[in-house]
């Protein structure tokens, strides 16, 4: 049938797209010679079929041969090596995670990466509209194609920084049965990977179903002493530590001995129940009562994953086909955190334990006010440590009708329906309700007050002044286990047309035309007790549910001006333009247009701009302040809790210090309690959609005097105005307009945050910036469409299939190489600069300048070795940027990591194979403001040197 065939002709993508717009995988050594005589492609990025198709946006293409060489169950490890991805989510991030895995073309953020599968919509995972690539079986994958630059015009929002493209193996014949298992060389980091994949053609071959099943199972672990790097923590840790910390306030303080008055003199009980001298040391050393946090987070999560996708189609008619494909994941992760620090904990004079401690009482009774509360800081060590189970289920059925209508036009209609239901688990969390009634006074120290008993039959008296001094039936009073649900559901019909609407001169006249509506509903329900703030240890969130859709119609045409022509061999012309209507946003348009140009038969010329768009999620329409703590300074702080290094003041600062704290920071020594800041986050009903200007201009050249080499060089230029994002670029921008515009204001007693615009948001109606009773800095940060993000760079791309001419097939037959290298020119974020930065100061990423993958492949008989490179260029801490006016964090040295596996064919329906990654045992870098874990693990390899092995059969 002529569908049939349609279908065959698109499977044969990567080799023109893969090989003409510059793969990044190493090539496959044994081509069949027939595949390459197709009559027309279809690749990411268009939907017009087209003979002899170059891309004119660049495509990077990861095929199944380059995924089992690295041997890399996990679909994100082998994009993260991509030089256009900046590493998102993965299986070593602990804080922040929710058992996801994401990817992040450019930077821009995995919200805006448009993830399909087989050219479809995949269903996201959560509130941040963000797909989990823990869906996509990465034994399924036929090949991954990569788009860079916006591509609203032909798929829509989300689009704004690319496409990436899972193809699935599909009219699968047989069956055939792959499994892996790898270790660290430390004897931990374990994982097994199994799966099936079925298939059979039926009614005389008119139909095919292709069924898999996957399970996959890794051991997650802590920081040890075969990995020194990972402790203790390069933030200087916490200064919220087991001894419990006693605050000093402005208002109330102590004058008791060590503690003159208005000295934010804070004590620390080595001695359960005698307050003494807090250590502030930041190396964390014995005597320090700062809290290493480090050696209780995981470096790797464990998880357990089970897949299972069924395709099918069949011939109606000759000209009819159905299809269908129901994909199912269920994806168990856990992550941990050290145990809960509560803070701003307030202590009744009348506790037991206060008024039975003598030393103790007497700090109570040197205050100007000796019966008001106590407030104190403790890490809640006897509760355990925070443990979250996610577990993600993953629901997708795409069903529809393709249609040949003759002449070359083709109909396809479809209708998608998905869900994801993502349950999160919280243990070992701590009540403040609980806390507070096991806190109050009229009980003795094993009996709580009769009134609190009323309210809370099974409460337990906490002795909080002391390590060790919470028994075990206090920590299960208070210990807080919860669970949160969040349902993600979309629906999504479209209708496409392709066809040539008439012959040119110069060739066909091709065109994509279509319709498209899209509903996306999301009911995000937290516990009671978060959706209340009673809790400690984990943020704050309020509930938030609610839909958007679209109604959007498109066009695209592929215009051919000339064709073997003096000086061009090929011109043309690409268009395109979508117009979607939104319930939120109203009507948005999308477009791009360019062309391609081949003054000969070996060099290709290509330009593209492209107007992209995204919508506003219902999270970010709808977030009701939730809590968050991100890696922001106190401005007012004299010295910096995460490297100990002294800080100057300017005047202005101080006396802006002096009006927000009740005390000069400087006289009286104030240091902030740790490098994060209390943070609370508003969405924004009246978000407008982001808009994104992308061009991309480049050659590809593939000499006709060298057999199978081809070269690409591509110049990027994304401009997103209205960027929704936390305005002033994050918190730490929130707080550093605020402190700039409040500096100059104060005069020689300080201006109040009430009277500083930059300090105050009419949006939320609230200050930004404000301090509690122990004089913590705390931020507010809504969204807005505020933001104004610019990155620039260069792609260069290489691949040459060799077949050694000297060999004779003794030492080899085929050799392949690819090189993929990005210079990152500019990544400009709110004016300031970010390029060949890493950190999490202001914003969580690794952007070096210069990133770049090689792979090698050889054939010697019925063995294939492989080799594939990383090089990430040396960073500055992002610390360090001028425009943070503050400095002096240690940067990162440059990092080549090296992998090796070999394949061997042992007969003709099995092969084994084994691999080593991380060959040299690179160690990752540990630096200041690192986003998790002293390192950033997501762009960093912490489990050192890997060895894998396993077998694949097929039938």
């Amino acid at each position: 049938m002529k569908l049939q065939q349609s279908r065959r002709r698109l499977l044969a993508t990567t080799i023109i797209a893969g090989a003409s717009a510059l793969a990044f995988a190493a090539p496959a050594m044994a081509q069949d010679p027939g595949a390459t005589n197709v009559d027309d492609l279809v690749v990411t990025g268009t939907r017009i079929a087209r003979q002899d198709y170059v891309a004119n946006s660049p495509i990077s293409t990861v095929s199944a041969e380059q995924i089992q060489a690295r041997g890399d169950v996990n679909v994100e490890q082998i994009l993260n090596q991509l030089p256009q991805v900046v590493p998102g989510l993965s299986a070593n991030s602990n804080n922040p995670s929710n058992g996801s895995a994401t990817v992040d073309l450019r930077g821009l953020g995995a919200s805006r990466t448009l993830v399909l599968v087989n050219g479809h919509r995949f269903i996201p995972y959560d509130k941040s509209n963000a797909v989990d690539l823990n869906s996509i079986p990465a034994s399924l994958i036929e090949r991954v194609e990569v788009v860079t630059g916006g591509a609203s015009a032909v798929y829509g929002s989300d689009a704004l920084a690319g496409v990436v493209n899972f193809i699935f193996k599909r009219d699968y014949e047989g069956f055939g049965l792959d499994t892996q298992y790898g270790i660290s060389r430390f004897g931990d980091g374990e994982q097994f990977n199994a799966s099936l994949t079925f298939g059979s053609n039926f009614a005389d071959d008119r139909g095919n179903v292709t069924g898999f099943v996957g399970y996959s199972d890794r051991d997650g672990f802590l920081p040890n002493s075969d990995r020194p790097w990972s402790f203790p923590s390069a933030a200087g840790g916490s200064g919220t530590g087991e001894f419990g910390g006693l605050n000093n306030l402005a208002l109330n303080p102590y004058t008791a001995a060590g503690c003159p008055t208005a000295n934010p003199c804070r004590r620390s009980f080595r001695t359960t129940g005698v307050p003494g001298p807090f250590s502030n040391d930041f190396s964390l050393s014995p005597t320090s009562d700062r809290y290493d946090f480090s050696t209780v987070n995981l470096l790797q999560s464990p998880s357990e994953r089970f897949n299972l996708a069924l395709m099918g189609h069949y011939d109606v008619t000759d000209n009819v086909e159905a299809f269908a494909e129901v994909f199912y994941t269920d994806s168990r992760n856990t992550s941990q955190l050290a145990p809960t620090p509560a803070t701003g904990i307030s202590i009744p004079y009348s506790n037991f334990f206060v008024q039975n401690y003598p030393a103790l009482l007497a700090y109570a009774n040197s205050r100007p006010n000796p019966t008001a509360p106590l407030n104190f800081d403790r890490r809640m060590s006897e509760v355990g440590a925070r443990i979250q189970n996610n577990n993600t289920d993953v629901y997708q059925i795409n069903t529809g009708l393709r249609a040949d209508l003759g002449s070359g036009w083709e109909l396809e209609g479809y209708y998608s329906y998905g869900r994801t239901e993502l349950t999160t688990s919280i243990q070992n969390d701590v009540s403040r309700s609980r806390l507070n009634a096991a806190l109050a006074g009229g009980g003795t120290a094993t009996s709580c007050a009769p009134s609190v008993l009323a309210l809370f039959p099974t409460c337990v008296p906490i002795n909080l002044f002391g390590r060790g001094t919470i028994t075990p039936q206090a920590a299960a009073f208070v210990r807080l286990n919860f669970t949160d649900r969040s349902v993600f559901e979309r629906q999504n019909v479209q209708l496409n047309l392709t066809g040539t609407v008439m012959e040119l001169p110069a060739g066909p006249l091709g065109i994509a035309a279509g319709v498209e509506y899209r509903e996306d509903t999301l009911s995000y329900t937290p516990d009671d007790a978060k959706n209340a703030g009673d809790i400690y240890g984990f943020n704050a969130e309020r509930a938030v549910s609610g839909s958007s859709a679209s109604s959007e119609a498109y066009v695209e045409a592929a215009v051919p001006l000339l064709r073997d022509a003096p000086f061009a061999k090929s011109l043309e012309l690409e268009l395109g333009a979508r117009l979607s209507d939104y319930d939120t946003v109203g009507q948005v348009w999308s477009y791009k247009f360019g062309g391609s140009w081949e003054p000969v038969d070996s060099v290709r010329l290509r330009a593209l701009y492209q107007r992209a768009s995204r919508a506003p999620n219902v999270f970010e329409l709808f977030q009701a302040n939730d809590q968050g703590f991100p890696a922001v300074l106190d401005p007012c702080t004299t010295v910096n809790p995460g490297t100990g290094a002294a800080r100057t003041l300017s005047a202005g600062v101080r006396n802006f210090c002096t009006a927000q704290l009740g005390f000069d920071p400087v006289t009286a020594g104030f240091v902030a309690q740790n490098t994060q800041t209390e943070s609370f986050f508003f969405g924004n009903p009246d978000l407008s959609e982001e808009k994104s200007d992308t061009i991309t201009v480049g050659a590809v050249w593939q000499p006709t005097f060298v057999d199978g080499l081809s070269m690409s060089l591509d110049y990027y230029k994304i401009e997103v105005e209205d960027y929704i994002g936390t305005i002033s670029g994050g918190v730490s921008g929130i707080v550093g307009a605020c402190f700039a515009a409040g500096a100059a204001a104060s005069g020689t007693t300080g201006a109040p945050v009430s009277s500083i615009a930059e300090c105050n948001n009419a949006g939320i109606g609230l200050p930004l910036i404000f301090r509690d009773a122990a004089g913590n800095l705390k931020a507010r940060a809504p969204l807005g469409n505020v933001s104004a993000l610019e990155t620039s760079g260069v792609d260069f791309s290489t691949r040459y299939g060799w077949d050694v001419p000297w060999a004779g097939g003794m030492w080899g037959e085929q050799l392949a190489i690819a090189v993929n290298l990005t210079y990152l020119n500019s990544y400009e974020l709110d004016g300031i600069e970010y390029a060949g930065t890493a950190g999490a100061y202001n914003i969580s990423a690794t952007l070096p300048e210069w990133k770049a993958n090689v792979s090698l492949g050889y054939d010697v008989g019925p063995v294939r070795l492989a080799y594939s490179g990383t090089f990430i260029d040396e960073l500055d801490n992002q610390g360090n940027i001028p425009d943070f006016q503050d400095g002096g964090y240690t940067g990162i040295d440059s990092y080549w990591y090296h992998d090796l596996s070999g394949t061997w064919q042992a007969t003709e329906n099995m092969e084994v194979f084994a691999g080593v990654r991380n060959l040299l045992d690179e160690e990752p870098p540990v630096f200041d403001n690192a986003p998790d874990g002293n390192t950033d693990p997501n762009a960093y390899d912490v489990n050192g040197r890997y060895f894998f092995f396993g077998a694949r059969v097929k039938y």
